[in-house]
């Protein structure tokens, strides 16, 4: 995957191929998943302070997100306050997702993100749909810190996602 070359190419990895040799996106070994997110328009008996999907990050490498104009993205700047992610036509929001901030290190950090109910009115009463393509590493992949600190314990890709899953859902 080309992303993930430039990644790791941004990261000055030796090997520019590291990361994209472990995603084979489209074998029965890799989790790599695409969704449609649909969120209907708002009721009028909205709670102060509720929101349309909470404050996470994505658990594989990275996520491609397309998104409608209907906006409500936010993600957690720096210094920890939400910025929306207002949507620009034609163009994508790449996520760094937490197996890639594991390998890392930390160097990337995956993206914090939510989506909060508009404040126009207009807005409330259209749906919001984006489209997200969750980019996994091969299940059998063991993700560990590629600058070989012990910052986090080695864990293969299907046991961490299997995992998140398992406290999710």
């Amino acid at each position: 995957m080309r992303l993930l070359r430039l990644l790791a190419k941004g990261l000055a990895f030796q090997n520019t191929e590291l990361l994209s040799d472990q995603h084979n996106l489209y074998s029965e070994n890799n989790s790599t998943t695409m969704r449609y997110l649909f969120y209907p328009p708002v009721p009028q008996n909205v709670k102060p302070g509720q929101i349309r999907c909470g404050e996470h990050s994505d658990y594989g490498s990275l996520t491609i997100l397309f998104q409608d104009d209907a906006g409500g993205l936010q993600v957690i700047s720096r210094n920890g306050d939400w910025i929306d992610a207002k949507p620009i036509p034609g163009a994508v929001i790449i996520n760094i997702g937490e197996l890639l901030q594991r390998w890392t290190t930390d160097q990337l950090v995956a993206t914090k993100h939510r989506v909060v109910i508009p404040e126009e009115e207009l807005k409330k009463k259209t749906t919001r749909r984006s489209l997200a393509y969750f980019v996994h590493p091969d299940d059998d992949v063991i993700i560990k810190c590629l600058d070989g600190s012990k910052k986090y314990d080695p864990v293969s890709a299907y046991d961490y996602l299997a995992s998140k899953f398992s406290q999710t859902y």
